[in-house]
């Protein structure tokens, strides 16, 4: 299991966790923690041929779930 690698992206800590499966394949996950210090982990469905291509896959969710987050709370908020 890998999980050295931490991107900061608007306020959360991401953490790609890529684990060796079976037959040499590769599983993936993201733990995202955010300012306040609440912790979620994300899994990816599916197995991977490569640590890399598991990696990267998990950093892409965790990217659009902030997103999809983000987009939702601005929705809500309102000025004034």
């Amino acid at each position: 299991m890998q999980t050295e690698d931490v991107t900061y992206y608007r306020g959360w800590d991401i953490r790609p966790v890529v684990t060796t499966a079976e037959g040499g394949r590769y599983t993936a996950a993201a733990i995202v923690t955010d300012r306040e210090g609440e912790t979620r982990t994300l899994g990816v469905e599916g197995d991977f041929a490569g640590s890399d291509e598991a990696h990267t896959q998990a950093l892409e969710l965790a990217i659009a779930w902030i997103q999809r987050r983000h987009i939702v709370s601005d929705h809500y908020v309102r000025d004034g």
